[in-house]
């Protein structure tokens, strides 16, 4: 009887459950590890509005129509918006996705409204973010998607991603669904759309996000062409037959450093990880590729120092559950702001780096870029010419660099 007793006392709860729940409700709960299938798909990593100039000025009554590129497939979509350095709330009257055809021309038919809580119209607060309503919409990994956004209101100083690497089309009034590029001028910048989440669709393994400055941000890669490497990486992932598929998301700010930022470029990557890299949609994985722009700019910092800001980062990432690989940092003899000493640390953080087994991984960038006749340079084929950042070819060399093993 006893074992009889302990058998059917469990199917009892579950019955008592079912009856105060009721099926419309015990449905409704089991749809929600769905909730945890959402990857990100595309990331810009927001950065405050400049003492003047476009994002200064802010906007009103226009359409902006941001050309992005997820870095893998889904069967449903939702958009993220940003208020982060806003001092008033933001508002905006409509959004519409599509699939980019060319410039700022739309493919017509994949045109549809994107929709917060149900309202064509969403009001973000100061220092906030609003996830949009899901939508179907096929993403396509190899299409670029066209978000437009239309503000009526004079909106202030915007949050905002320059450099971005990809031309904006800007117009006045509304034209979120125009299909041509008649109307549109041209802005190289995103502004408060900082990710784009799908249900992926062939399923990925999560996310990696990607760390940096303006050498993960992409900068002097060809305009408009995807170039970053990054995005070189995302193809790797996605395209390899080992099975690793992967999204891989860009969290570079041109300029920004470890431990020291100026307002105008980005929060210190310290300071960003819970914004730029914890709270990304399926995140799995860091790669950690700063620290050179703390060396040029501030010559007095010694390596031990940069490195302790590595170690907190490496720290707080597993704290999360997150692997983090550390990306040795490239040559710059050549640049403005090259010095013997800037060089010795360099050379000493690499060290460090390569050898303390902090990182879960080492991704050699440093070996893959130099002249092996001047190792503390470009090999002239990578270099884009101002001795400092990598090329397209530079950029793709990187990514053929990362052990895709790292991820499986």
């Amino acid at each position: 009887m006893k074992k009889l007793f302990y058998v059917f006392i469990p199917i009892f709860i579950i019955l008592i459950i079912v009856s105060i729940y009721g099926d419309g409700e015990w449905g409704a709960s089991t749809e929600m590890p769905d909730k945890d299938n959402w990857v990100g798909a595309w990331t810009a990593s927001m950065q405050s509005p400049y003492d003047e100039g476009v994002s200064h000025k802010g906007f009103e009554n226009q359409t902006l129509r941001l050309i992005i590129h997820p870095q893998v497939s889904g069967k449903e979509m939702r958009i993220r918006l940003a208020n982060t350095y806003g001092s008033n709330p933001l508002s905006i009257e409509e959004v519409h996705a599509a699939v980019s055809k060319n410039g700022a021309e739309i493919v017509p038919e994949t045109d549809q409204q994107v929709t917060f809580g149900g309202e064509q119209k969403v009001t973000i607060a100061p220092g906030e973010k609003e996830f949009s309503d899901p939508i179907s919409f096929e993403v396509n990994g190899e299409d670029n998607l066209a978000i437009s956004l239309y503000v009526s209101g004079d909106t202030g100083p915007a949050t905002w991603h320059p450099h971005s690497m990809q031309t904006t089309y800007i117009s006045s009034g509304n034209h979120v669904s125009d299909a041509d590029n008649s109307r549109f001028e041209k802005e190289e910048a995103w502004f408060w759309l900082d990710g784009v989440d799908v249900i992926p669709d062939p399923p990925v393994k999560g996310a990696i996000v990607v760390l940096g400055s303006s050498i993960a941000n992409g900068n002097h890669s060809t305009v408009d062409a995807n170039h970053r490497w990054p995005d070189f990486l995302a193809t790797r992932l996605n395209q390899d037959t080992s099975g690793i598929n992967m999204s891989v998301l860009n969290a570079g700010i041109s300029a920004n450093q470890l431990i020291n930022s100026k307002p105008d470029k980005g929060e210190n990557a310290f300071a960003r990880l819970e914004r730029d890299v914890f709270s990304q949609s399926g995140v799995k994985a860091v790669i950690l590729h700063q620290g050179l722009n703390d060396i040029r700019h501030h010559p007095e910092y010694d390596a031990e120092k940069i490195i302790e800001r590595m170690k907190q980062i490496i720290k707080s990432s597993h704290n999360q559950g997150l692997e983090i690989y550390g990306g040795t940092l490239t040559p710059f003899k050549g640049s403005g702001m090259y010095t013997s000493r800037g060089e010795e640390t360099r050379q000493e953080v690499n060290h460090w780096i390569r050898t303390s087994e902090e990182f879960d991984g080492v991704i050699d960038f440093d070996e893959a870029l130099r002249d092996p006749e001047d190792p503390e340079r470009y090999l002239p084929k990578y270099d884009a010419g101002d001795y400092l950042h990598p090329n397209d070819a530079g950029y793709k060399k990187m990514a053929e660099t990362v052990d895709l093993s790292f991820f499986k």
